[in-house]
């Protein structure tokens, strides 16, 4: 009689998390969970694209403006680093009542908009170089867990449709804040546009925090020293003594040997660098391709943005269907896929004889951009580890710092050393680089073992 009853209630347990993966299904929660990354993308995308280079060029003689922004963000790539990884290891360890998650992605933001309106008040280069590494700081300390949190709540029959959404928010966030962060700034409201950014910040964390519910982290991970919010209690939470131990470990542990146990997750890894180093070497030059290789002069200044514009729009278009890609395809054949058609668009942009030419060229660079971010984060969180996700994407966004580096240190000599010898080629060379570091990404990533594909819910 007791044996039927615990088959009764396994039962109706089981009912009840099918029911909870029914609801992660719906494209509302999709929209409400990934909320918290558009409103990440609409800030960092104002922040680094308009504010913060307007700022440093009212604060800096003009000769040395791109040498101060360039400090800046070499410093807060460094931040990203070694926060991101330790934020999302603690996550996966801290039990709460709220859950494991939530507790860091609040303090994070809430720390965020709080600088946002120091730096808006900021006179001096150094106050705001200080400022930008604490936002970058607290940025960190919640994306690392908010990381965590999807692969905790989305049932993976449905993580490809939520990895589409969760790039097209990334898209959608940047060209929001891009084009009302340019119109703020260029009418004189640098503060307004700051404003703006920490509204969208501040809305979009509060969106996705109050409406999704968390269960994991209320009663901890058996096979995981955990950080119990009870054995310190709210009266002694700032105490840095009640912390020290637990911190101590978990930063000593994100970069335990573990991690080169996992072969997929490096191969991976590395085809993520090539990736992201290819985007990053068409990025920075495409303006001076505009101006010296393709003969547009002083016309290149207003004519980038449309190209840009039209890349993005492609990814934008691209990114939800390319997340749900994945389900018939195979997540490791779509980010192979999707690198092939950045290496095609990156050759026709290197060979490409007029302006006009390249819109077309646009919408393969575009689809690969797009199709990438989404396919790229389901297969991640079906590589990393169970109970430690936060720890292994935080580690991913060492490569994503790493990447935008490593693309300008290598593609600038190049370009510079065959404008040397031909004034303008040094670009389409460049061009030809990211190609052959999109089949890099496209080889590297078909050494991953898929797990078991399991049929997207519908």
């Amino acid at each position: 009689m007791a044996r039927r009853e615990t088959r009764t209630l396994q039962g109706e347990q089981l009912q009840i998390e099918r029911q909870a993966g029914e609801e992660a299904a719906g494209l509302r929660w999709l929209s409400v969970l990934t909320a918290y990354y558009f409103g990440l993308s609409v800030t960092w995308g104002s922040l680094t694209t308009i504010v913060l280079p307007r700022l440093v060029e009212q604060l800096v003689p003009a000769a040395i403006k791109t040498s101060a922004l360039s400090l800046i963000a070499g410093l807060q790539a460094i931040v990203a680093i070694v926060v991101q990884p330790v934020s999302g290891s603690a996550s996966d360890r801290l039990v709460t009542p709220w859950g494991r998650r939530r507790p860091l992605m609040v303090i994070g933001v809430a720390a965020q908009l709080v600088l946002l309106i120091v730096l808006a008040l900021s006179g001096s280069y150094w106050a705001i170089l200080v400022v930008m590494l604490c936002i970058e700081v607290a940025s960190n300390t919640a994306q690392g867990p908010y990381q965590g949190l999807l692969p905790d709540l989305v049932p993976r029959g449905r993580r490809g449709l939520a990895s589409g959404f969760l790039g097209g928010a990334q898209m959608a966030g940047q060209v929001v804040g891009v084009a009302v962060a340019g119109v703020l700034v260029v009418a004189g409201h640098v503060a307004l546009a700051v404003a703006f950014t920490a509204a969208s910040r501040g809305l979009g964390t509060l969106i996705t925090v109050a409406g999704v519910e968390e269960r994991d982290g209320r009663s901890g991970e058996p096979h995981l020293p955990r950080l119990r919010w009870r054995a310190v209690g709210m009266g002694r939470f700032l105490e840095p003594f009640r912390w020290r131990r637990a911190v101590r470990t978990v930063v000593l542990e994100v970069w335990g040997g573990d991690v080169l146990e996992q072969r997929d997750y490096l191969w991976l890894l590395g085809s993520r660098l090539a990736i992201l180093m290819a985007t990053g070497t068409l990025q920075p030059f495409v303006y001076y391709y505009l101006e010296d290789s393709i003969g547009l002069g002083n016309q290149a200044g207003t004519l980038v943005a449309p190209l840009a514009g039209a890349v993005v729009l492609v990814a934008l278009i691209a990114a939800i269907p390319g997340g749900a890609m994945t389900a018939r395809w195979g997540r490791v054949r779509t980010v192979a896929l999707s690198s092939i058609s950045g290496a095609v668009g990156a050759v026709a942009f290197a060979v490409a004889p007029s302006y006009l030419s390249l819109f077309a060229i646009a919408i393969p660079f575009g689809l690969a951009m797009g199709i990438f971010l989404s396919a790229d984060w389901a297969l991640l969180t079906d590589v990393a580890p169970p109970g430690e996700a936060g720890r292994y994407l935080g580690l991913s966004n060492t490569v994503t710092a790493a990447s935008a580096v490593l693309a300008v240190a290598i593609g600038g000599p190049v370009a510079d050393l065959i404008n040397g010898m031909r004034f303008g080629d040094g670009y389409r060379a460049v061009f030809m680089l990211a190609a052959v570091e999109f089949v890099i990404g496209a080889w590297a990533v078909t050494h991953v073992h898929e797990p078991a594909a399991v049929p997207e819910a519908r």
